[in-house]
């Protein structure tokens, strides 16, 4: 399989370069260095069709059938895909324009690697009774740049999924069937004991801050990074979207773990909105903002889900509720504790 992945690879690139009279050496260049700037988020096969696309190739169309992950890159459609159910979310409700809707994601895995897929509203109802563990075949999917461009499934109307009975022999987080409904049937670990896909519910504090910018543009529509002028290299001028992340380092007295604080828990972890935020770290780095608003080493109810880094490899925690400690409770419990 390996040998006519890297025989496909070859064609694809003789192709690039006989068509653009670039040299194949300096189009393997372009390969290595967009490769670099994904970060491992995509394939060589993805990173070849994207230099194809950039040099105004036209490229044949990836098959959407048997894929493997590795090689599912932004914006294919009709794609087919065996997969491992990995671990399957909640389902989290919300409101848009005075509408209510419902998400749940599902992480897929197979042999060359693990990749989120988003179900919506009445599409739900068609995973109803799939948990973790679960080998399916989506038939029908389609991909898309998630936040910061990373790749993501979509199951939409025209896509269906069913038991498959090949083996896929990769570790899943087992989930409660039950929990799809809403009810917090997941069992939390504490972040010393945690590992990928865990959930964690903890008291701690956001002890270290990467100097890394907090609000980010995104275009509405494909959800990548806006340029100057709120301009998207897709869309063109648009109104772009907050999207706020605070990374880090937590620690919960017992022990410590790389964190990614996302949107609403940015936004409760420093008592203000994206606007707020915007306006008053101007001047300021993500360190110094922090520092003055007494967010560092001060103790909050943090929950979150493990998840590795795909450029390092490591776990981190990606923060999706943040709640204020009530000091009244805590001095209460701490008395309690003493008297024991």
């Amino acid at each position: 399989m390996e040998d006519k992945a890297e025989d496909k690879d070859t064609a694809l690139i003789e192709d690039i370069a006989k068509k653009s009279g670039i040299k194949k050496e300096d189009i393997e260049k372009k390969i290595e260095e967009k490769e670099k700037e994904f970060e491992g988020l995509v394939s060589r096969e993805g990173a070849i069709y994207i230099i194809g696309k950039e040099l105004g190739i036209d490229m044949p169309k990836p098959k959407a059938e048997s894929l493997n992950i590795k090689n599912i890159v932004s914006n294919m459609r009709q794609i087919n895909i065996v997969a491992k159910i990995i671990f399957i979310s909640p389902a989290r409700e919300f409101s848009k324009s005075e509408k209510k809707g419902k998400v749940i994601n599902i992480t897929l895995g197979d042999d060359s690697g693990t990749i989120t897929m988003s179900v919506w509203n009445e599409d739900t109802e068609n995973i109803k009774d799939l948990a973790a563990g679960d080998v399916i075949m989506l038939k029908n999917g389609y991909s898309k740049d998630g936040y910061l461009g990373k790749t993501e499934l979509v199951f939409n109307s025209r896509s269906s999924i069913e038991r498959s009975d090949e083996m896929i022999d990769i570790a899943v987080q087992e989930t409660p069937k039950n929990q799809q409904a809403g009810n917090n049937a997941r069992k939390a670990v504490s972040l010393k004991s945690a590992k990928e896909f865990d959930l964690v519910i903890t008291k701690g504090c956001l002890a270290e801050v990467y100097e890394k910018k907090i609000v980010h543009d995104l275009c509405p529509k494909c959800r990548k990074k806006t340029g100057e002028n709120s301009t998207c290299a897709q869309h063109g001028k648009v109104k772009p979207e907050k999207f706020l992340i605070i990374s880090g380092i937590v620690d919960d007295g017992y022990s410590r773990m790389d964190a990614v604080f996302f949107n609403s828990a940015v936004e409760n972890l420093m008592q203000k909105n994206s606007a707020e935020i915007e306006k008053e770290i101007e001047g300021r780095t993500t360190g110094q903002f922090l520092r003055d608003e007494n967010i560092l080493a001060k103790d909050h109810m943090i929950e979150g889900i493990v998840k590795k880094n795909r450029m390092t490899g490591t776990e981190e925690l990606h923060v999706r509720v943040v709640k204020q400690l009530n000091i009244e409770t805590e001095i209460k419990t701490m008395i309690k504790d003493a008297e024991v």
